[in-house]
């Protein structure tokens, strides 16, 4: 009997509760009787803590442009599941997706029976990604880490095109370390010898981790130097900038994202020698949804994904030169095993007014507990059950010209991105 769509879901869910065992044994003894489908797709390989995707958007729009195929491999997803598989932007068909999960339980099952532990569920969505983009001979495809490098499903590449770094600080400190050294040692180890290395501008400790992993491997190292970036004008339509002499503008807003684009630009010259007109081109256009994206204007509806203090500090920012002088009213929920107590300190000064919700995840926190924590740090605060009730909460405080930001964990923004807001507009 051939699997369906639900049953196929259901097969990688039931793994989710295998938890994370961090090594690389299992998916590479799934690769292998699956053929290492992964040896025959060019790959470019990207880690760090916050920004892996918006470097990759804007890549992704820059070799499209360029008449590339282009797969690329998403985590965490946002909107919709088949979100991670993507070619050329489009998902996955979901008609396609119990095809491959069929190939990849057999050998799984084959594996179990040998006295194996089972592969986890991102270790079968790995395999399954590379499988659809070797079967769709994509001239390259964008390979995201999930977590950390060195263990990191993901990291079973041999020869990437170029290892590619997003911003690196502290985060998921349980498994990769407590300090941002041993964080940046943990994922350096994507670095491939004798290849490229290209990173987002990074804190000196960082930059001495992944210039020392470089040097190990004989790895040429480049990051993007803000010395050279030239702010030309930055505001919640976007930004203009010069890097290295080009000009360029950007439709993504937030302050982090001039950065991000700039990692874009160097791997689009230096791996792929585009031009520059290509270049400047696509990332005027792209478009990254969950990151300080704009939902409603009257009041400004503002969607952010941050989720550790890196991105809650980038947030901050932003709040503070786009919106002096404005109320600001949040609904926020964040997960049990974030560092929530500094996500408070970092924004409570830029909180008119908080809505707690809990995220529907089992690792989502209490909103009790945030509601409390809030309202002892001066922040008032009052809880919502449902998405509808949470947006009403905010509307009903928020006036005309104030600012509504929904922020705290990427696990429950797309029912807010997908939201009707046209319904309090009337």
């Amino acid at each position: 009997m051939v699997m369906d769509l639900p049953s196929a879901k259901q097969f990688i869910e039931d793994k989710n509760g295998l938890g994370i065992t961090p090594g690389l044994d299992n998916i590479m003894e799934l690769l292998t009787r699956l053929g290492n489908p992964q040896k025959d797709v060019k790959c470019l390989h990207i880690g760090g803590t916050n920004g892996k995707g918006s470097i990759f958007a804007f890549l992704q729009d820059v070799l499209m442009e360029s008449g590339m195929k282009v797969g690329r491999y998403v985590s965490p997803t946002i909107l919709d599941y088949m979100e991670r598989f993507q070619v050329n932007k489009e998902y996955m068909p979901e008609e396609e997706f119990p095809g491959y999960v069929e190939l990849v339980k057999e050998q799984v099952e084959a594996m179990v029976s040998d006295g194996m532990n089972s592969p986890s569920a991102f270790e079968i969505e790995t395999a399954i990604a590379f499988l659809y983009f070797k079967e769709e001979n994509v001239d390259v495809a964008l390979i995201e880490c999930g977590m950390g490098g060195a263990l990191d499903a993901t990291n079973v590449l041999d020869n990437p095109m170029v290892s590619v770094f997003a911003s690196i600080s502290l985060d998921h400190m349980s498994f990769l370390g407590d300090t941002v050294e041993e964080i940046a040692k943990n994922k350096s180890m994507i670095i491939k010898e004798n290849s490229i290395c290209i990173s987002h501008p990074q804190r000196k400790k960082v930059s001495e981790v992944l210039r020392e992993r470089c040097r190990e491997l004989n790895t040429t190292y480049i990051e993007v130097d803000e010395e050279n970036i030239d702010v030309i004008s930055e505001g919640v339509e976007g930004s203009r900038f010069t890097y290295k002499n080009g000009e360029y503008e950007i439709s993504l807003p937030g302050t982090f994202q001039i950065g991000n684009a700039c990692t874009a630009i160097e791997i689009a010259q230096v791996v792929f020698e585009l031009d520059y007109n290509v270049i400047a081109k696509a990332i005027k256009n792209t478009i990254w949804v969950g990151r300080f994206t704009k939902v409603n204007d009257r009041p400004l509806t503002i969607i952010d994904g941050a989720h550790n203090e890196k991105a809650w500090r980038e947030l901050n920012a932003s709040i503070n030169k786009y919106f002096t002088n404005k109320q600001i009213v949040y609904i926020i929920g964040v997960l049990k095993d974030k560092e929530y107590d500094k996500m408070v300190d970092i924004l409570k000064d830029t909180m008119s007014y908080a809505i707690v919700i809990t995220p529907d995840t089992p690792r989502g926190l209490d909103k009790e507990i945030l509601a409390d924590m809030l309202l002892v740090n001066g922040v008032p605060a009052t809880t919502a059950s449902t998405t509808d009730e949470a947006i009403s909460l905010a509307y009903d405080e928020a006036e005309d010209e104030d600012v509504v930001i929904i922020c705290g964990s990427l696990s429950f923004i797309g029912e807010y991105i997908n939201y009707d807001y046209s319904k309090h507009n009337e």
